[in-house]
């Protein structure tokens, strides 16, 4: 639980040099590698790391501290009644190791019932509040998570990791509040602009951009590429459409993103957050390379059974959507093809540009 993250990283390179499938003939070699990969993904991760290691905290708090059995001796009404608390401690453990255990896993709705399970057993125990505040973060609840991050503070204000998650959420909230109303200054013979108009100029010019690529399918759709006839789905398709497509996912990912009308990509999108060997994030990726669609409609059924549907994710799917849709109307030489499986390029795109609109900020 010591080591450092550079320790960690040198012992994966060695694990898997030595166990991957190319290299080692074992037949345990494979699953000896998944499980290695899964043990970095959850290690060289900061925020599953200190669930992680909470978990383990808790484990083995919970076996240090079990005490042995004893006869019970009738007639000593002190001893049943200081096991009552004993019993009550042990639980709690129990139940804060649950619901981490289902946070760390990704199983939502059971962490957030483990979570309210412990609060019941000891209401003024910080972490509950923590993995409810976690688990409202991951479903788009910003306004709950704010909450449950705020009365774990007052429990436990000198939590920095909670502080810096705290500010950093109440930092996305603020910026997704609607702007308040420009004020003009006027300062002769200079005038002097509120900062909220160059951001406004920014936008209209970038979606006006959008319009123009979406025209110019219409106008100068370009003939069907030979090189695309290896695949029947994109047979039609040119380079023109290519262009047009790659350039208007990856513009409006990253306006959208400067906007702040997405939050960050690493809590809207987590790569490595989930126990199985492929995070949320990488399989919408991976999905959204073969069907947009029918990846838009996954994402939507996950979201209901995990109570909640992520707000930057859903709005971008529904701006690469319609997107999606503009473009078939628009190109002439294969609407059908162009509607199921232009998402696919718009999506990818899309998300290049959300991550440079990132960096962006963050620098």
């Amino acid at each position: 639980m010591n080591a450092t993250l550079e320790q960690i990283r040198k012992r994966y390179r060695e694990l898997v040099r030595r166990y991957h499938p190319d290299v080692n003939p074992a037949p345990d070699a494979k699953e000896h590698f998944l499980r290695i990969q899964e043990a970095y993904q959850v290690l060289s991760d900061p925020e599953r790391r200190r669930h992680y290691d909470a978990l383990l905290r808790l484990q083995t708090r919970s076996e240090a501290s079990r005490p042995p059995r004893q006869p019970s001796q009738p007639g000593r009404a002190s001893q049943t009644g200081s096991a009552r608390p004993a019993d009550t401690s042990a639980e709690l453990r129990r139940v804060i190791y649950e619901a981490e255990r289902a946070f760390l896993q990704g199983r939502l709705r059971d962490a957030l019932q483990w979570a309210r399970q412990a609060t019941r057993l000891q209401p003024r125990h910080p972490q509950a509040y923590i993995i409810m505040g976690d688990v409202y973060r991951m479903q788009g609840h910003i306004d709950a998570a704010l909450n449950a991050y705020t009365y774990a503070l007052q429990l436990d204000p000198s939590n920095a990791d909670l502080q810096r998650k705290f500010e950093r959420l109440a930092s996305m909230a603020r910026s997704a509040a609607p702007p308040a109303a420009p004020t003009w200054r006027v300062s002769l013979p200079v005038l002097l602009l509120p900062t909220e108009w160059r951001l406004y100029a920014a936008q209209s010019l970038g979606w006006g951009t959008v319009l123009f690529l979406i025209a110019l399918t219409a106008t100068v759709p370009g003939e069907p590429a030979p090189l695309f006839r290896w695949l029947p789905m994109i047979a039609a398709w040119s380079l023109n459409l290519m262009l047009y497509m790659g350039l208007t996912g990856f513009l409006v990912g990253f306006l959208l993103s400067i906007s702040r009308w997405v939050a960050p990509l690493e809590d809207a999108l987590p790569w490595r957050r989930y126990g199985a060997r492929l995070s949320l994030g990488g399989i919408l990726v991976l999905m959204s390379t073969l069907c947009f669609p029918l990846t838009a409609l996954l994402y939507t059924l996950y979201g209901l059974l995990q109570g909640g549907l992520n707000a930057s994710v859903s709005r971008t799917f529904s701006i690469v959507g319609v997107l999606t849709l503009l473009f078939g109307l628009a190109y002439p030489h294969d609407t059908l093809h162009t509607l199921l499986f232009g998402g696919n390029l718009l999506f990818l795109t899309h998300l290049m540009g959300w991550y440079l609109g990132d960096s962006f900020q963050r620098g």
